[in-house]
């Protein structure tokens, strides 16, 4: 399944909380520091991801396409499908929505291509 972007989604944090509840979804806030970006993973669960500050893209590996992202935007990226996120020059706060509440190192836990299966 494709990476789904919507940009210009939200343009504050009430309507964020809206959605997470429309969503029945955990939030949890999430930095992502100054990198060249990652490279391709999935994650077991599918994840909401609010941009609340900051700018950077997103690679679908399937189709090959990288998408800008940028404050106000919200990106889903479904369970088990391959995606990274690119660079970032100072930082990008994230509110992430998941299906359960999890500790960060279970729901961050990123895995490989070749554990896809």
């Amino acid at each position: 399944m494709a990476l789904q972007f919507f940009q210009g989604y939200f343009t504050s944090l009430s309507e964020v909380m809206d959605d997470v509840k429309r969503n029945a979804t955990w939030p949890t806030t999430f930095v992502s520091p100054p990198s060249p970006g990652l490279e391709p993973h999935w994650h077991a669960d599918e994840v909401h991801a609010y941009i609340m500050e900051g700018e950077t893209d997103f690679l679908d590996v399937d189709s090959g396409i990288r998408t800008p992202v940028s404050a106000g935007d919200k990106v889903v990226v479904p369970a088990r499908t391959l995606h990274a996120e690119g660079a970032v020059k100072d930082k990008v706060v994230y509110i992430l929505a998941l299906p359960e509440a999890l500790a960060p190192d279970d729901f961050l836990k990123m895995q490989e291509p070749g554990a896809l299966q």
